[in-house]
């Protein structure tokens, strides 16, 4: 009894663990800083605050109609008073708030929900992995989905969890 007792007992841990385990566990980036090493610099955001979230309006059958069109982004983007505060609000102690800006995990050009915090968090710039090097994966991503070269699925796994792994994919090496 007591050694089923204690069978159930580990199995209720081994459980709990992977339900808390994160997606960018066991992560190392090409210059050796691990997961947890990149979300302190704001390189990735912490997937337990900001897991990305998707714009229910982007879909296989509207991207024609959605991101695919010119300057269709710039209609569903939030006031800049909204963003401003929580980019303010997000922007970490020793930092000032334009040394990085409020990024979309899952960008609105790749069908990221524009408006919904847990896809925003302040993201470095000054960094080998900043922001810039963010911006030219998500303008990759949505080319190739724009052509009809990778679905959306495909684009918005490319962006989240880790975008880094998404920008070794379909860019090339990290700088």
């Amino acid at each position: 009894m007591i050694r089923l007792a204690v069978i159930a007992a580990a199995a209720g841990l081994a459980l709990a663990a992977a339900a808390s385990a994160s997606p960018l566990d066991g992560y190392v980036a090409p210059d050796g800083r691990t997961a947890a090493q990149l979300i302190a610099a704001h390189v990735l955001p912490d997937p337990s605050v900001t897991p990305g979230v998707l714009n229910p309006a982007v879909t296989p059958d509207t991207i024609k109609a959605t991101v695919c069109v010119s300057g269709w982004t710039a209609t569903v983007r939030p006031r800049t008073s909204w963003t401003d505060k929580l980019r303010d609000d997000d922007t970490p102690a020793g930092a000032r708030p334009l040394d990085g800006e409020l990024d979309h995990l899952v960008s609105i050009e790749d069908g990221g929900a524009p408006a919904d915090a847990r896809n925003l968090w302040w993201m470095v710039y000054q960094d080998r992995y900043g922001a810039r090097v963010k911006d030219v994966l998500e303008t990759r991503v949505k080319r190739l989905l724009c052509a009809g070269k990778i679905s959306l699925d495909d684009a918005r796994a490319a962006l989240a969890p880790n975008w880094l792994q998404g920008y070794v994919k379909y860019v090339g090496p990290l700088p």
